[in-house]
C-alpha cells in the first residue's frame, strides 16, 4: 500500500512515514505542494513524500517502485542522445511513428527517474546532513548508496536518538554490517589439494598476497603449499617468487602454457594447497582474459579470487570487475587498505559486485599485513 504524507518539513514527514510503517517505511518520492489554507503567508508550501512498506516492493505490488538501484543500473538507464529524427518532423508509416513515440516516452521515463534520484538524494542530505557529508565526501561513499543508508539509519532512530551522535554512528554500523559479505572459509578437502588463484588488474598487490597467504600460520602456511605461476610477462614477479620460494622452501613451477599447468598440478598432486599466481594486465586486454581462460580449462580452480585494491579510483574498480567477470570469480580480496582513509569504496564495490570478501591486505610485511575479512571490523574501520 502506497500513501503519501505532507509536512512542514522533512523529518516531520518522515516521521509521520515511520509513525505508519515502522522501519520497513521505503520513500518513493518527494516533492514540495502548496498548502491553499496558508496561502499568502510565508510557510504556504508543504514537504510531500510517497511512501510503501519494503515488503510491498519486494513482494512486487504492482503499485510499488523500486525507490533505489544501483549506480551501474544508474548508467546503463541514462538517456542516451536523441537522433535528429526524434528532433524533427518525421513522414513514415504509422509503425514508424510509434517507435518514435516510444522512443520519446523512454526518454521522458529515463529522465524522470534521474529527477526522483536526485531529489530522494537532496531529501536524505536534510535528513542527517552530518552523517551524508562524512559517508560521501569524508569516506568516498557513492551519492546514492550514502543516500540510502541515511535513509535507512534515519528510519531505525527514535525521538531523541536522531539527535544522539553516539546513537546514529551505532546505528550507521549495523546498516553498514547488513550490507556486508564475506567469506571465511579456509576449509581443505582431504584427499586433493585445494586449487586457489588470484587475478586482477596490474598494481593490486597480487603476488604478495600469494606469498602472505602461502606463510601466514593461521592461514595456508600451516599446510604443506606449492606455489604456481602463470605471470609470464613480468620478469621482476617470477624473480621475486622464486626469491621466496627458495627462503620458504616451498615447491614452484612456472607454467608457460596450459599443457605446462597441467603438468605442474601433476607434480603438486601431494600438496594441500596450490596458490596460483596470474599476470597484472590491464582488464581490458581480452587476450589475456582469453590466455587465462584456456589455463583454467585444464583445471578450474576452488577459488578464483579478484584482488582489487580500495585506494584505486570507484570506476576503475568497476571497470576492472566487469571485464573479469568473464572468468568464474567467486571471491574478492581488498587489498591497500592501509593507504587510504577513503574506506567506502569496500561498500561502493560490495554494492556493485556479487562478491563475498575473503582477505583484506594492510601493508608490505610478510606475512603479516593479511587477514581474514570480517565484518565487524570492515564496518570500524569504515566508520572509525
Amino acid at each position: 500500500m502506497i500513501r503519501r504524507f505532507k509536512a512542514s518539513t522533512m523529518q516531520e514527514a518522515m516521521q509521520q512515514a515511520k509513525d505508519t510503517y515502522g522501519d520497513d517505511a521505503v520513500v518513493l518520492h518527494t516533492r514540495k505542494v502548496r498548502d491553499d489554507s496558508l496561502a499568502g503567508t510565508d510557510q504556504d508550501e508543504l514537504i510531500e513524500i510517497t511512501v510503501a512498506a519494503e515488503k510491498d516492493i519486494q513482494e512486487g505490488s504492482p503499485a510499488a517502485a523500486k525507490p533505489f538501484y544501483s549506480p551501474a543500473d544508474a548508467r546503463r538507464r541514462e538517456p542516451r542522445k536523441a537522433s535528429p529524427k526524434t528532433d524533427t518532423v518525421f513522414k513514415g508509416t504509422a509503425s514508424q511513428l510509434q517507435i518514435l513515440d516510444v522512443q520519446k516516452e523512454l526518454k521522458q521515463i529515463r529522465a524522470s527517474l534521474n529527477n526522483l534520484r536526485d531529489d530522494v538524494r537532496r531529501s536524505h542530505m536534510n535528513l542527517l546532513p552530518d552523517t551524508y557529508h562524512f559517508l560521501e565526501k569524508e569516506k568516498g561513499v557513492e551519492a546514492d548508496l550514502a543516500s540510502e543508508l541515511v535513509q535507512n539509519v534515519f528510519l531505525k532512530l527514535d525521538g531523541a536518538d536522531i539527535k544522539n551522535d553516539d546513537m546514529i554512528k551505532k546505528t550507521l554500523q549495523a546498516e553498514i554490517l547488513r550490507s556486508l559479505k564475506v567469506n571465511k572459509s579456509l576449509d581443505i578437502e582431504m584427499g586433493k589439494p585445494k586449487v586457489v588463484c588470484l587475478v586482477g588488474p596490474t598494481g593490486m598487490g597480487k603476488t604478495t598476497s600469494i606469498i602472505k597467504l602461502a606463510t601466514h600460520p593461521e592461514f595456508y602456511g600451516r599446510n604443506r603449499v606449492g606455489l604456481i605461476t602463470i605471470d609470464t610477462y613480468r620478469v621482476a614477479a617470477a624473480a621475486q617468487l622464486k626469491t621466496f620460494a627458495a627462503l620458504a622452501q616451498i615447491p614452484l613451477e612456472i607454467a608457460y602454457e596450459p599443457s605446462d599447468f597441467a603438468q605442474a598440478l601433476r607434480k603438486m598432486r601431494n600438496e594441500e594447497v596450490i596458490l596460483i599466481d596470474t599476470a597484472g594486465r590491464s582488464p581490458a586486454n581480452a587476450e589475456h582474459l582469453d590466455d587465462l581462460k584456456e589455463f583454467f580449462k585444464v583445471l578450474t580452480p576452488d577459488e578464483i579470487h579478484l584482488v582489487l585494491s580500495v585506494s584505486t579510483r570507484p570506476d576503475n574498480l568497476l571497470d576492472a570487475a566487469e571485464n573479469f567477470s568473464s572468468l568464474p570469480i567467486n571471491r574478492m580480496i581488498i587489498s591497500k587498505i592501509d593507504e587510504t582513509r577513503r574506506l567506502g569504496n569496500i561498500l561502493n564495490l560490495g554494492n556493485k559486485i556479487d562478491l563475498p570478501i575473503s582477505f583484506l591486505t594492510n601493508g608490505q610485511k610478510v606475512p603479516d599485513d593479511i587477514e581474514l575479512a570480517d565484518k565487524s571490523q570492515i564496518a570500524n574501520l569504515i566508520i572509525d
